[in-house]
C-alpha cells in the first residue's frame, strides 16, 4: 500500500493513521506493563500480601484489601477504552472514506457511467483501502482488548486467591 492509495481512501485517512497509532502505542505499552508485572511469577502477590499483613484483622484490612485490589486493577485495565473504540471507530471511518471515495469515483464516471477513455477499473479500486485500514485496526484493537480483558481476570482472581489464602494462615 503507497502513498497513492493512502491518498486515494480521502480526507478520512489522516484520523484513521492516527488511530492505528494509538492503538499500536497501547499495545506496546500493555506488552511491557504484562512484562514488568511477570505473570509467572508470585512477586505481585507477594507484594499484595506482605502490605495487608502489617494491618491488624478487622474490617479495616477488608477496605485496604479492596482498595488494594482496585488499584492493581486499575492499572492492568489501562487502555481498554480507548481499545474498546477503537473497534468501532476504525471500520465506521473506514466505511465513511470508502463511500466518501465512490461518491468521487461516479463523479468522475459522469452521467453514463462509463469510464473515461483510456482509464483504468484498477486505480477505483482503492477508494476501498480506507475501509481495509479501519478494519485491520479495528481487529488490532480487538485483539488487544481481549487479550489484556483475559490477563486482568487472570490476575484478578490470582490475587483474590492470595488474599485468602493470607487471611486464612493469619492468626
Amino acid at each position: 500500500m503507497g502513498f497513492t492509495a493512502l491518498r486515494a481512501g480521502g480526507p478520512v485517512m489522516v484520523p484513521l493513521l492516527l488511530l492505528s497509532i494509538v492503538v499500536l502505542a497501547i499495545g506496546v505499552e500493555r506488552l511491557r506493563y504484562w512484562q514488568r508485572w511477570g505473570l509467572s511469577s508470585t512477586r505481585q502477590e507477594r507484594l499484595l500480601t506482605d502490605s495487608l499483613a502489617a494491618i491488624p484483622a478487622g474490617a479495616s484490612r477488608q477496605q485496604r484489601q479492596s482498595l488494594e485490589l482496585a488499584q492493581l486493577e486499575l492499572g492492568m485495565a489501562q487502555g481498554e477504552p480507548v481499545l474498546e473504540a477503537a473497534t468501532l471507530i476504525g471500520p465506521l471511518l473506514g466505511l465513511i472514506g470508502t463511500v466518501s471515495g465512490l461518491m468521487r469515483v461516479l463523479a468522475a464516471l459522469g452521467p453514463d457511467l462509463t469510464l473515461p477513455s483510456g482509464a483504468s477499473v484498477v486505480g477505483y479500486s482503492q477508494v476501498l483501502v480506507s475501509t481495509w485500514l479501519g478494519l485491520v485496526v479495528a481487529l488490532i484493537a480487538a485483539v488487544l482488548l481481549r487479550t489484556n480483558q483475559g490477563l486482568r481476570q487472570w490476575q484478578r482472581s490470582r490475587l483474590e486467591l492470595a488474599c485468602l489464602r493470607a487471611e486464612a494462615e493469619a492468626p
